[in-house]
């Protein structure tokens, strides 16, 4: 399924991605990984996940430390992603949003 990224600052929407989210599920899946990385665990393919600016370091934190568990297909979104969060945490008023199908 494809999973919508939105950046909103200041009640705006500033910048985003949109990705399969197939292959990361699938990796976070195997060896109950979803523990390891809890926020990226939140993600739900089929449904909307927000991230407070509050969270997004620890989301960006849990994305480096699953880079190295990923398949390449998707380390380019996880990257991305990476971005995202850092941008949004530069903001005083920010959140990520994961818009499922």
């Amino acid at each position: 399924m494809a999973v919508r990224i939105e950046l909103w600052i200041d009640g705006r929407g500033v910048d985003g991605a949109e990705q399969w989210w197939d292959d990361i599920e699938a990796a976070l899946a195997a060896d109950d990984r979803e523990a390891e990385f809890p926020m990226l665990g939140r993600v739900d393919a089929y449904g909307d996940v927000l991230f407070e600016r509050a969270e997004l370091d620890a989301l960006a934190a849990d994305v480096r430390r699953f880079m190295s568990h990923a398949p390449e297909s998707v380390r380019p979104l996880l990257e991305r992603l990476t971005e995202l969060c850092e941008e949004g945490s530069r903001s005083m008023r920010a959140e990520l949003r994961f818009l499922g199908d």
